[in-house]
């Protein structure tokens, strides 16, 4: 699946999603034969962190994300 870069005609919104309700979230779009794709990394924070990309139904994409941006950005600020 290639069709989560940047660019192009779509609306791409990101949402957050508490770190125990992942994996059930995953297990709907799969349940529901939703094309998706996850990533993994670690930040600048050396904290983990987890997206989720699927597209809606009219080819928007969706983006949930684990991170805490608000303590993301406190421990950017000290750094």
């Amino acid at each position: 699946m290639d069709s989560y870069e940047q660019g192009g005609i779509h609306v791409h919104f990101a949402l957050h999603i508490k770190t125990e309700n992942f994996d059930s979230a995953i297990k709907v779009l799969n349940d529901a034969s939703i094309d998706h794709k996850v990533i993994e990394a670690v930040n600048i924070n050396m904290q983990k962190e987890k997206r989720l990309y699927f597209k809606g139904n009219k080819d928007n994409v969706v983006e949930f994300y684990m991170l805490d941006m608000r303590e993301d950005d406190k421990e950017r600020i000290k750094h």
